[in-house]
């Protein structure tokens, strides 16, 4: 393609270039969502154990510890339309393999989680390349609205998904789930492809060492307080308001006494509670009012989640649980339009790596820790409590710091350029 011809594909209203990897992203999600209830249905007819289900959910910690600060490092260093195909191919092949196991019952409890952590150490390099495609295709002023739409893309995969795989469960079987998940692939791949003018680029960091680049990541978040205040919040987040959706299939068939039928409306109707909450912040908000959303929608979703893991009956806890979905997603995309809004660009993969981090490892981590504390206590007063919990460190935390454009003096102490006006 001619210079000429490019730079007039790229002058294209920028909102059909996010709207169609959202779409993608949706497409794919799908499948994956849909694998992602075939794996925790898969385990539980396996053990029959709470404890193997936190187990296998813990596998997104084991990757994700040591993969997501070598994957922010990475995605700054290398050209990120490349690195997103690749990793999203060895993904699609997994996918392949675990449908071909499963089909000729080969598949056992210890092999099943060795496939999680590999699938998982996949998608941690993934995510944060991912992400930054996503701002990419956005205009700064635009950067929630993007998040937004992909967010959507994802809510309704994350009904539809966990939806087929239960129809595809009751009437087939769970092999033909991670079938369903590895012809996912195909959409995003194909939509990448087709923006790949906009997305095939240089990297913007060339470091000497990629420890360097992982350590000054991490010292980047820690001198830059309006960074650091949404990290933290997040890490709150992570740990005890999300890791409910990881124990779905033990409340399913534990508290609930169903079987996947009862675990596909679960994640139905959070998926669909999380759809509006993607739909309401597709109004154009600034920093300062992402900012507030944080602190509101979490004590939203602490009362929702606590009413829903009491209560033990389906009518009054499918109508909480569409609420948890619906803000945990308001939060969700708040958090992650502030990491990216107030990150310099050459660090940026970095900090969203670190939030994807958080956001991956909390949920496992507290999965686990509520698996096993369940010996001795109920799962709903267990998770109940956490929300609880949550709820009081939204309380005696401090408000979010100042939120903002990453400052000139910021960007100057790591070596970044600083234009005139940014510095007046």
């Amino acid at each position: 393609m001619s210079p000429s011809t490019s730079g007039a594909r790229r002058g294209e209203p920028p909102s059909r270039h996010f709207v169609l990897f959202s779409v993608g992203h949706g497409l794919s999600s799908i499948g994956s969502w849909a694998q992602k209830t075939g794996i925790g249905w898969l385990t539980w007819e396996l053990t029959h154990s709470v404890a193997w289900v936190g187990t296998i959910a813990m596998a997104d910690l084991v990757a994700a510890l040591w993969v997501a600060p070598l994957a922010g490092a990475v995605t700054d260093r290398n050209n990120p339309y490349r690195l997103f195909c690749l990793t999203q191919a060895l993904t699609l092949l997994l996918a392949l393999l675990l449908c071909v196991a499963t089909a000729a019952g080969t598949v056992t409890i210890h092999g099943l989680l060795l496939f999680a952590v590999v699938e998982s150490t996949l998608q941690g390099f993934n995510q944060p390349v991912r992400m930054l495609l996503t701002g990419s295709l956005a205009p700064r002023e635009r950067l929630s609205q993007a998040i937004a739409a992909n967010s959507i893309a994802f809510a309704v995969a994350r009904s539809l998904g966990p939806a087929s795989a239960g129809v595809i469960m009751y009437f087939g079987s769970v092999a033909l789930v991670f079938a369903l998940n590895a012809v996912s692939f195909l959409a995003i791949l194909s939509i990448v492809f087709y923006l790949r003018h906009w997305l095939d680029h240089p990297p913007l960091t060339r470091g000497a060492a990629l420890a360097s680049d992982i350590a000054e990541g991490f010292r980047y978040v820690a001198r830059t307080p309006e960074i650091a205040s949404v990290i933290f919040l997040a890490l709150a987040f992570a740990l005890l308001a999300r890791p409910f959706s990881e124990l779905f299939p033990a409340f399913a068939g534990e508290v609930f006494g169903g079987g996947p039928e009862v675990l596909s409306l679960l994640m139905t109707t959070q998926g669909l509670g999380a759809l509006f909450g993607a739909v309401w912040m597709l109004r154009q908000r600034d920093s300062r009012r992402l900012a507030r959303n944080i602190r509101s929608t979490g004590l939203a979703l602490s009362v929702a989640l606590m009413v829903f893991s009491s209560s033990g009956v389906l009518a009054v806890a499918l109508p909480a649980i569409f609420m948890v979905g619906l803000f945990h997603i308001i939060g969700n995309i708040a958090m992650q339009s502030l990491c990216q809004l107030q990150s310099v660009s050459a660090l940026r993969g970095r900090v969203v790596a670190l939030y994807g981090l958080i956001f991956r490892t909390g949920p496992a981590i507290g999965a686990f820790c509520i698996a096993q504390a369940e010996r001795w206590f109920a799962l709903g007063a267990l998770v109940g409590g956490c929300a609880a919990i949550y709820a009081i460190v939204l309380i005696v935390t401090p408000a979010t710091r100042r939120a903002g454009v990453p400052s000139a003096a910021s960007q100057e102490e790591f070596g970044i350029p600083v234009s005139p006006r940014q510095r007046s």
